[in-house]
């Protein structure tokens, strides 16, 4: 699967801004799927950033089934001899959409759009207007304040984000961040993946799993990461996190990236003044999901059971964990 970043669609975008001869498009091939072919393009006069997804044949798709949402628009484009007569279905972000949101939807489709290619009984076209829909579900949400539970929720994630910055990864451990985009854990890396979970609570450590796959899925090993914070006069808030990663990624160039992950996570400088409790870590440790470790495995269950959330009680478990070093040992860091 092709590494798809923020920074690349951008950088391919930069290249499509310059209008020639009064052109409406201009593309830029980004893959090919079997017969899909997928391109960044530039609508003018405006310029306006554009994902286009290029189906076999001419046949028109029914025109209610293309979604819309705030911040982009779904289109066809027709008589364009540069996507070689196929049926093709434009992504485009809105004068007032903003860009890195834009960026980090458009790198979640692509991956998106692979995943399903490389599933026989998937299909391409639907997955996208499948995954278009979810975005504008997301697109249509408002603006509200994080919950204390959501608060310490991100807070984790960031602490294991900062982590795995400390390592040989370095700044490329944003790509590994893929929570934000509903992949089913947190943090997935090389072949492996690491779920998050973060309390401030002294009593039983409580974690909700979101689904069977998000501790039985097909990549190897998955961590499930137990973070316990205080509140202490000597912590960090989640705003001197946020502050102090932006600092870092800007250096290494991947701010624009990491603002439109944060802007997925609900998190707004507007409300950074009720983000302001200070959080010190407490223990940390994790657990490997294996035949040992509690947790529903989707083969073991009835086919007619689809899908399930339950709850962990993470105190209870009786199986050996490893702290933050091993972990980072595990999947090959330095």
């Amino acid at each position: 699967m092709i590494g798809w970043t923020e920074e690349g669609l951008i950088n391919s975008w930069r290249a499509l801004a310059h209008r020639e001869a009064g052109e409406d498009w201009r593309f830029v091939h980004l893959i090919g799927l079997g017969e899909v072919s997928v391109e960044a393009g530039c609508h003018f006069p405006l310029g306006r950033e554009a994902l286009i997804v290029c189906f076999p044949g001419s046949s028109q798709i029914n025109s209610a089934r293309l979604p819309e949402g705030k911040g982009f628009d779904v289109t066809y484009i027709e008589g364009q001899i540069a996507l070689g007569g196929k049926t093709a279905i434009a992504l485009v972000r809105r004068p007032e959409g903003s860009p890195d949101i834009f960026a980090v939807m458009v790198v979640d489709i692509l991956r998106s759009l692979e995943t399903a290619a490389h599933h026989e009984n998937r299909d391409i076209l639907e997955a996208f207007l499948e995954r278009v829909k979810e975005w504008q579900a997301f697109m249509a949400r408002t603006h509200r304040p994080l919950s204390p539970d959501a608060q310490v929720g991100l807070f984790g994630e960031l602490w294991m984000l900062r982590l795995l910055m400390d390592t040989s990864l370095g700044a490329e451990s944003l790509n590994c961040w893929c929570g934000p985009l509903r992949a089913a854990q947190d943090f997935h890396i090389r072949g492996g993946a690491i779920e998050v979970k973060s309390t401030v609570r002294s009593n039983s450590f409580l974690a909700k799993i979101n689904s069977i796959e998000q501790l039985d899925s097909d990549r190897a090993p998955i961590f499930l990461c137990a973070l316990r914070f205080e509140e202490s006069t000597d912590g960090v808030s989640l705003v001197d996190l946020v502050t102090e990663l932006r600092q870092r990624l800007g250096i290494a160039g991947f701010l624009r990236g990491f603002e439109g992950l944060l802007m997925v996570m609900g998190y707004h400088d507007e409300h950074a003044s009720l983000y302001e409790r200070t959080l010190k870590l407490k223990d940390a440790k994790a657990f490997l999901s294996d035949n040992d470790m509690p947790h529903l495995i989707r083969g073991s269950l009835p086919a007619a059971l689809r899908s399930a959330t339950y709850v962990l009680d993470l105190d209870a478990f009786e199986v050996p964990s490893i702290g933050m070093q091993n972990l980072v040992n595990e999947f090959g860091l330095e």
